[in-house]
């Protein structure tokens, strides 16, 4: 159960927000819809991290332990998503779109302080500094590819495959 604590709080920021983005309120069914829609995101960190952890057989802890140690450093993301889901339940869904550009550049605060989180982590449980930078880039490459490819495929899947099918007379 170590293994999923902090990942599943993870979900439930993420589906709250989803919930106050949608309805300006919180919504049980929108709450889990929106902790299932987002599951690739704490998925695909695990991954990432199982990769990483591999990389060094002769760490100690067990990746149920490295894993929730390494999700304790997505507090700034969640304190940021406090910030967001408390916006989405100021503002009116259909006012938000103005505030969508300063809440997207605003996200750079904890991306650059969870890099370095993650960096002082990778580095104190597996060792060297440049060997840290080396598994920060790994972890993130197989997280932000993992991203982009599931994004890219909902897109394939719903904009261009039916086009593609269109143009090719199949529907």
């Amino acid at each position: 159960m170590l293994l999923a604590r902090r990942p599943l709080l993870l979900l439930l920021f993420l589906g709250c927000v989803v919930s106050f983005a949608v309805s300006g309120r919180l919504v049980l069914r929108l709450i889990v819809d929106g902790a299932v829609s987002f599951a690739f995101v704490p998925f695909l960190c695990l991954a990432g991290l199982a990769v990483v952890w591999r990389r060094h057989p002769r760490v100690t802890p067990g990746f149920a332990s490295v894993a929730d140690a390494f999700f304790a450093g997505f507090t700034p993301w969640l304190a940021w998503l406090a910030v967001a889901g408390a916006l989405f339940g100021l503002v009116p869904p259909r006012a938000f779109g103005s505030w969508f550009f300063p809440m997207l550049i605003s996200g750079a605060v904890p991306l650059a302080w969870s890099l370095r989180i993650d960096w002082r982590f990778f580095h104190e449980t597996f060792g060297r500094p440049q060997q840290a930078w080396r598994d920060l880039l790994i972890h993130r490459a197989i997280e932000w590819i993992g991203v982009g490819v599931y994004f890219l495929g909902i897109a394939l899947w719903y904009d261009v495959i039916p086009g593609l099918a269109m143009k090719l007379g199949l529907r």
